[in-house]
């Protein structure tokens, strides 16, 4: 049976607002009385809802973490890492999935607000006015991980997309490659624009001409990748070189492109993004621009936790740099294979 403060009023014989006073450590409380209404909490074994208590003084120490995709293993380190430095500090952390809906994002940061957070820290899916909108109105902090909104006032950690961008094409380009696809993640997202910018002006800096049909986009899951192959790759196949917006998708792409008896990277190079640990592990193992995936999450829980403990200042921009990892499925282009 769960013990209410009600229980605690009638077996110390005062009020119920008098064991609310005990509980907040208001200091209008006869020492006596306080003492006795102790003594009863200790003897009844009851545990104050952390909630509770925070709604009444207007904020609880819970943090929203809002990811896009839990089932992207790219989100799990970044998702330790806030919930290590945060915990140490006293938070809980609540994840929160958005299956890159923009409508479960706004949902999720009206509940952070409604039940007093502390804090936000989310990984945007795609700009909205609403969302914006939203994001201005916040009367708690909020750091946004590897995104940005240009008019949003607000602290930013990020790793620097466009040059990720830029290294990718670059590899493949001094690879020999010259007809190369992008699949790219949601148009309306900071990081999918900046990596484009990146790509595209590798491709001219190298005087390469890019074609524009050649830039697609995908909801950054494996099935996107499979898609690709199968749908668009078996009706180009002069293209023999692909760059995709995450891991996964290069994933998804490399297991469709085996399906149809491709050889990984004498048919076709294929590069990621991300370094999740499955690109290591899998059956080719893939070339990926790294992210510093628990290090800009640690960063983003120390930020938050200093605008919570009321350090002001202009907004933060950290931006982390990313790194060609070579693995084996990408190799230099070879006319006539």
């Amino acid at each position: 049976m769960r013990i209410t403060i009600k229980d605690i009023a009638q077996r110390s014989g005062v009020s119920c607002s008098t064991v609310s006073r005990v509980l907040t450590n208001h200091p209008n409380v006869d020492p006596k009385t306080r003492e006795r209404v102790k003594q009863v909490i200790d003897e009844l074994g009851y545990r104050p809802s952390r909630i509770a208590r925070g709604l009444v003084m207007g904020q609880i120490n819970v943090v929203a973490l809002i990811i896009g995709d839990i089932r992207n293993p790219f989100y799990a380190e970044l998702t330790r890492a806030v919930k290590d430095i945060l915990n140490k500090e006293g938070y809980m952390v609540v994840v929160s999935d958005s299956d890159y809906d923009p409508q479960k994002e706004e949902i999720y940061i009206r509940a952070a607000e409604e039940y007093g957070f502390a804090g936000i820290i989310m990984i945007t899916a795609m700009e909205t006015e609403a969302l914006i909108q939203q994001l201005e109105k916040l009367r708690c902090p909020v750091v946004l991980l590897n995104r940005y909104l240009p008019s949003v006032e607000t602290d930013v950690i990020s790793v620097d997309n466009y040059l990720g961008g830029y290294l990718a094409a670059e590899h493949l380009i001094k690879l020999g490659h010259r007809n190369i696809a992008h699949l790219a993640g949601f148009k309306n997202s900071s990081a999918t624009r900046d990596r484009l910018r990146g790509f595209i002006d590798a491709h001219v800096h190298y005087g390469i001409q890019l074609n524009q049909e050649r830039i697609v986009y995908g909801n950054l899951q494996m099935e996107a990748g499979y898609k690709f192959a199968k749908e668009y790759l078996s009706q180009n196949e002069d293209i023999t070189a692909v760059f995709c917006g995450n891991d996964l998708m290069a994933l998804g792409l490399i297991e469709a492109l085996y399906e149809e008896g491709k050889e990984i990277p004498r048919d076709i190079s294929v590069i990621g993004y991300d370094d999740i640990d499955m690109a290591s592990l899998a059956r080719v193992k893939l070339t990926t621009i790294r992210q510093p995936q628990y290090e800009m999450g640690q960063t983003a829980a120390e930020v938050l936790i200093d605008r919570m403990k009321g350090k002001i200042g202009a907004p933060k921009r950290i931006i982390f740099t990313p790194k060609l990892i070579i693995r084996e499925s990408t190799a230099e282009y070879k006319p006539g294979k």
